[in-house]
């Protein structure tokens, strides 16, 4: 049985921040062979599940901008449910929850964004989450290969941030489906992805295109929603997240892209154990 890898990869792009410390996991398995009774299940540290029926993977903001995933053989749809982050600050603005069913090609390999592209300011902008079929460092190929995309909030200034696909009352625009938010009075504008900057107010949030930023407060930045799926606002100062599930018996290995980390990419036996090939960066 082939096992799908899982893992992080700091990354600093376009502008957008990586993370320095890496998170690493370990493969836990419960139960008795993969293939066999219902009743047979593995948990990842990672945030990954797996049934025979289902696995789940969940990404949150905890200082990882990017994480990884092999899709296994024969999966050729993944169910995501991303959440852009709220604005920083006491009006910052809400992100938006995007949720949809996105085709992806079996053994390929998908990125995970949670949390990206907040433009900075004295609060900085919330940032976006995304599903990929390419990563941060590959620049412009890493933001146009985006599959789903929930914008991220404005930061407030001396008013509210806007939420997610919303301008700043007399801030920041909100970043559209093909330009970055206008910058208002003492911000600079959105771009692909990325926040406008303010050095006196809120920054915009990321996004599809990031929106605006302002002295008042940052614009909300724009999401990318697929055919048949749904956006909506997120609560108030939620932080940024993803939810992938997909329907398959396979059970994920874990690994890490950083350097100095050790990868996973073994194989499941009839056993159910998972061996480990990855090599530790310099």
């Amino acid at each position: 049985m082939v096992v799908g890898r899982v893992g992080s990869r700091s990354a600093s792009a376009n502008g957008i921040r990586g993370a320095a410390l890496a998170a690493t996991a370990g493969l836990i398995c419960a139960g008795g062979g993969l293939a066999g009774a219902g009743s047979a299940s593995a948990q990842i540290e990672l945030g990954c599940s797996s049934t025979i029926q289902l696995t789940t993977c969940s990404y949150s903001d905890v200082g990882i901008d990017e994480f990884f995933l092999d899709v296994p053989a024969g999966v050729t749809s993944l169910h995501v449910v991303a959440r852009g982050g709220a604005g920083s600050g006491l009006q910052g603005g809400r992100g938006a929850i995007v949720e949809a069913d996105v085709p992806v090609t079996p053994g390929s390999t998908v990125y995970v964004v949670v949390g990206a592209g907040g433009g900075s300011g004295v609060t900085a902008g919330g940032g976006y989450s995304a599903v990929s079929t390419a990563p941060i460092e590959d620049g412009i190929d890493g933001l146009t290969g985006r599959l789903i995309v929930a914008g991220g909030g404005g930061g407030s200034g001396f008013g509210a941030g806007g939420d997610a696909g919303a301008p700043a009352a007399g801030g920041g625009g909100a970043g559209t489906a093909v330009a970055g938010g206008a910058g208002g009075p003492g911000g600079q504008p959105g771009q692909l992805g990325v926040g406008g900057a303010s050095a006196l107010g809120g920054g915009g949030g990321g996004g599809l295109y990031g929106g605006g930023g302002g002295t008042t407060g940052g614009g909300g930045g724009s999401s990318l929603v697929p055919a048949g799926g749904t956006v909506k606002p997120a609560s108030s100062r939620a932080g940024a997240s993803v939810v992938v599930s997909f329907t398959s018996s396979y059970v994920l290995g874990t690994g890490s892209t950083d350097a100095g980390s050790s990868g996973s990419s073994g194989s499941s036996g009839s056993s159910g154990s998972a061996g480990s090939s990855g090599s530790s960066g310099s």
